[in-house]
């Protein structure tokens, strides 16, 4: 059975509506570590939602609506997936995983570039990913191990009415001709995505000239817009991030 989170992340993901249940899933991944100590009064004032709401939906979720229920197998849940992750990482190297992929910069050049973007990852308090449904379903197991070590990951929702962007935010674009990117520039202008430093992953040569820059950083994959292509390239960049961020991060607070 999925872990509560992978749970939450299912319906948050395909959400359509700004409701409750929406609110609830986006207060719990912003307040993910604080969890452990989190009272359902605290959730209940800080959202504004209904409790009545609040417990329907977790039994959807498939606990008790008694929150002590509930409390009790998230927190199981997390220790979990932490241990499922450790498991996972053993032994893993980001200077193999990056050795065997398919780049045109050197194995150095990208291992620089992983360790700065994890760096940005880490300064920054919330991560948006915006692309088409498929590139963001090849993300959800970046996103569900990020927020287990503690970081905002969210997918980009076009109805939310609190979304705007700061300084605080750090915002990861999935395109493989980047049109994607500059459409969302030209369109959610309203939204500030200025404000916030950008990461655009790519195929497309041309956002790396310095008259065509788009975003802060680029991960710019080989080949000419070939869907499948793109999508297992994707699966490695994804890959790396995490265990990379695993690695700098997590591992030396842990």
């Amino acid at each position: 059975m999925d872990v509560l989170l992978a749970r939450i992340l299912k319906y948050l993901n395909g959400a359509l509506f700004y409701d409750d249940s929406y609110k609830f899933c986006t207060y719990l991944v912003d307040h993910y570590l604080e969890m452990e100590t989190m009272t359902k009064e605290r959730i209940l004032q800080e959202t504004g939602i209904s409790e009545e709401n609040m417990d329907d939906f977790v039994s959807r979720l498939g606990c008790s609506f008694q929150w002590e229920d509930f409390h009790k197998t998230f927190m199981e849940h997390h220790y979990t997936r932490l241990d499922q992750i450790r498991g996972r990482m053993l032994g893993l190297k980001t200077s193999d995983m990056v050795k065997a992929m398919e780049k045109d910069v050197s194995d150095q050049e990208m291992l620089e570039r992983l360790y700065v973007l994890c760096g940005q990852m880490e300064k920054h308090r919330r991560i948006v990913l915006v692309g088409a449904l498929y590139p963001m379903s090849i993300a959800v197991e970046f996103q569900t191990d990020l927020i287990t070590f503690g970081k905002n990951v969210v997918q980009f929702h076009n109805y939310d009415p609190t979304l705007t962007f700061t300084e605080e935010d750090m915002l990861i674009f999935i395109s493989a001709t980047g049109r994607a990117m500059k459409g969302f520039l030209n369109s959610r202008g309203d939204l500030s995505p200025e404000r916030a430093t950008s990461l655009l992953i790519t195929q497309n040569p041309i956002y790396m000239r310095p008259e065509h820059k788009i975003s802060d950083y680029i991960l710019r994959m080989p080949g000419r817009y070939d869907g499948v292509n793109f999508n297992y390239q994707l699966m490695q960049i994804f890959d790396l991030l995490r265990i990379q961020y695993y690695q700098q991060y997590y591992l030396g607070n842990a």
